[in-house]
């Protein structure tokens, strides 16, 4: 996914990424993410046995906004909801400073709780 200038922080590459998501959403396209394009065959059965399998469609007209989305992905990344990797690397702070490079490989993992509270 191209990027408008090279973040130098991994708020910086968050927040690229939430404003370029964001703006696809609403521009109607968002089953065209380019975060996250196909599912798995693992990732279909996973969703079959929860009920559900999406497909990108969107089903709300609403309008999302570029400032609460990039707050709350930030905040998720602050509550520990999410990990990013760089090559294999895990980025731990936001503040970290970083320099991506042309074929450097971004992850996003999204921690699910198994059970119980995390307070």
């Amino acid at each position: 996914m191209p990027l408008p200038r090279p973040p130098a922080t991994l708020e910086e590459l968050i927040t690229q990424i939430v404003m370029l998501e964001v703006e696809r959403y609403n521009s109607g396209d968002a089953g065209q993410s380019k975060v996250l394009t196909a599912l798995t065959e693992e990732q279909i059965a996973d969703q079959l046995d929860a009920g559900k399998v999406g497909f990108g469609a969107r089903y709300n007209a609403n309008q999302q906004d570029p400032v609460q989305a990039i707050e709350n992905a930030l905040l998720s990344y602050k509550d520990g909801l999410y990990k990013v990797y760089i090559n294999d690397r895990e980025i731990e702070r936001l503040e970290e400073q970083m320099q991506l490079q042309e074929n450097d490989r971004v992850m996003f993992i999204r921690l699910t709780m198994l059970a119980g509270r995390m307070w």
